[in-house]
């Protein structure tokens, strides 16, 4: 009846990557006006992962398996569930809506140069995303219990306005930041990404009304069912084995980040710095505070691509168990026949797009004392389309100790208005290795998720010059030179 399949929650912001004096293009994530603040004036990304898992639905309780438990199972013992695929895990007895979100990026080879007031970026990411939001209770216990659930059966439900949508899909981003006003003891940055979208794959099922009862494991009916259902999938739709196929790409679309940074300097002295790039002196801040837009656009979906519509449509199907599916478009003709008494006329398309994760983020990063920082993130998603991929929403506070050579931090979050989690990210040279989720780390809390990322990164440190012919830059504010001494600060992680 309903294209939705429970996943798991992935939405974090790798805080401890994104912020800090060299985070350089990872901070083009959030903002790409925050690049110009960085201390290095050269900062090249070799690869950052985020692998972030969470859902308010399914668990394993602590005192039975930790995170680490699972990766010396050899099979799937069933505990729980009286099936092999939920045997490892239980859910929350409630009957509160269920909302998830996955996200995933894979940041490439990337890189970020600054000269004087500007500074460009260029960036290759993977990323993935899915977002289910307001799916009624019942419908996760019936995916785990299967209809022979009789609690919920002869029971009329009446849902609406659930939604899905996921899509994978590849990001080459062009990134700029300009300086451009500087009132007294500060500066403001505009910033923009540029990004085109090559997609993989994506799906949506929006759904404005489901009114059924399920007498029985046999029988289901369905009133009043209006929905629009599309997907763009790597398989072939009439095979019996789920073969990969088709183009690589299914959709092209581009996007958009605009972003905009305050920063309150320390100094009323703008100091330019000589001719080299390498010669402009950072500047050191009191507090930044920015704002930005992300992800505006859409990705259009035209191969190996369809549309289904479902208007108000009605059922009563008997013998619902003894359907055998043989093929992704034998599921599509029978649910159109069951509704219309014609296999094809559900499909009206073979085409659509979905909306990118429009986003609302501000940040907030203050220099306290020395090598200690704090910094705030807000992440608040824009719905403007029911088909969109939605974002949660994230709060957290972040103090740090940032020296050239190591940092940590300790991101205290909140995600969804009750979510609290604890993390920490430790930066050692140019490897960074942190989590927002310690105490399923540890093994201290419920295994509803787990969250790690990892950033390998060096930069080339501002006002700091090494040139092999005629010395190094000996006074960063005028560039001058003299007899050749290697700089031991030139390279910084």
């Amino acid at each position: 009846m309903v294209l939705t399949t429970i996943r798991v929650v992935s939405a974090q912001e790798m805080i401890g990557v994104v912020f800090g004096n060299y985070s350089g293009i990872n901070s083009a994530i959030i903002n790409p006006a925050l690049m110009t603040g960085s201390k290095a004036y050269i900062n090249v990304n070799i690869v950052s992962s985020d692998v972030f898992v969470k859902n308010n639905w399914a668990y394993i309780p602590k005192e039975d398996k930790t995170l680490w438990d699972l990766f010396t199972l050899d099979t799937l013992v069933p505990e729980y569930g009286k099936w092999k695929y939920n045997g490892l895990y239980t859910y929350h007895r409630n009957t509160n809506p269920t909302n998830i979100y996955q996200s995933t990026r894979l940041l490439g080879p990337s890189f970020m140069i600054q000269t004087g007031s500007h500074a460009f970026g260029l960036s290759l990411s993977l990323r993935g995303m899915t977002s289910a939001t307001n799916i009624a209770y019942e419908m996760p216990i019936f995916m785990y219990e299967g209809m022979t659930y009789e609690k919920l059966q002869n029971i009329v439900f009446d849902d609406y306005n659930f939604n899905f949508s996921t899509m994978t899909w590849s990001e080459l981003a062009a990134s700029w930041a300009w300086d451009f006003m500087r009132p007294y003891k500060a500066k403001l940055t505009f910033g923009v990404n540029l990004k085109l979208n090559l997609a993989h794959d994506g799906a949506y099922a929006v759904n404005n009304r489901a009114k059924y009862i399920i007498y029985d494991p046999k029988t289901i009916q369905i009133y009043n069912y209006d929905a629009e259902i599309a997907y763009a999938a790597p398989i072939n739709y009439d095979s019996t084995d789920i073969l990969i196929e088709g183009p690589f790409i299914k959709g092209i679309g581009a996007g958009i980040d605009l972003g905009f940074v305050y920063t309150r300097m320390k100094s009323s002295i703008y100091r330019r710095g000589g001719s080299k790039i390498c010669s402009k002196p950072y500047e050191d801040y009191i507090y930044r505070i920015g704002v930005s837009i992300l992800d505006i656009g859409a990705v259009s979906f035209n191969k190996n691509a369809q549309k289904h519509n479902y208007n108000d449509v009605s059922v009563y199907w008997a013998q619902f168990d003894t359907l055998e599916y043989h093929s992704f478009n034998s599921i599509m003709q029978d649910l159109s026949k069951a509704f219309y008494g014609d296999p094809n006329k559900s499909k009206t398309a073979e085409k659509f797009s979905i909306p990118l994760p429009a986003t609302l983020s501000l940040q907030f990063d203050a220099h306290i004392k020395r090598n200690l920082y704090v910094s705030a993130l807000v992440i608040q998603p824009l719905a403007f389309s029911k088909r969109q991929l939605m974002r949660p929403v994230q709060y957290a506070i972040t103090p740090r100790f940032e020296n050239d050579y190591f940092a940590i931090s300790i991101p205290l979050s909140l995600s969804q208005y009750k979510y609290f989690r604890l993390g920490t990210a430790i930066r050692l040279g140019p490897l960074t290795v942190g989590s927002e989720r310690l105490g399923t780390l540890l093994g201290i809390s419920d295994l509803d998720g787990m969250d790690l990322y990892v950033s390998l990164k060096f930069s080339l440190k501002k006002g700091s010059c090494a040139d092999n012919k005629n010395g190094a830059c000996a006074n960063s504010k005028f560039g001058r030179k003299k007899k050749f001494k290697y700089s031991k600060q030139n390279y910084f992680f």
